[in-house]
């Protein structure tokens, strides 16, 4: 991990720098959120996601609902649903060998 802000109510000012010292782009980014805090930001990075848990607000600015609440299990099925859409997530379970 390169940067962590704490403390911040505004994450859109944090969030800009780390992209810009990273040079990453909003277009390569994806985003997941469960406060009216985190709406700016999901309104400017290419793929969003609002926790099952998050504010009836947030949901409605997602472009994908998790199942799973924050803070068990949002952000492993969002890395899940990423890695499948890369198709990688064959290739991952095979180096496990856990069954298809």
């Amino acid at each position: 991990m390169s940067w962590v802000f704490q403390g911040h109510i505004e994450k859109f000012r944090c969030s800009s720098e780390s992209w810009r010292k990273s040079q990453v782009k909003p277009s390569e980014i994806a985003y997941v959120g469960d406060d009216l805090t985190d709406v700016v930001i999901m309104k400017r990075v290419v793929l969003s996601f609002a926790t099952a848990n998050a504010r009836p607000e947030v949901k409605r600015s997602a472009s994908a609902i998790t199942d799973a609440p924050g803070g068990a299990g949002a952000i492993r099925e969002v890395v899940e649903v990423l890695l499948k859409a890369r198709g990688v997530w064959d290739g991952l379970l095979k180096k496990y060998e856990v069954s298809v």
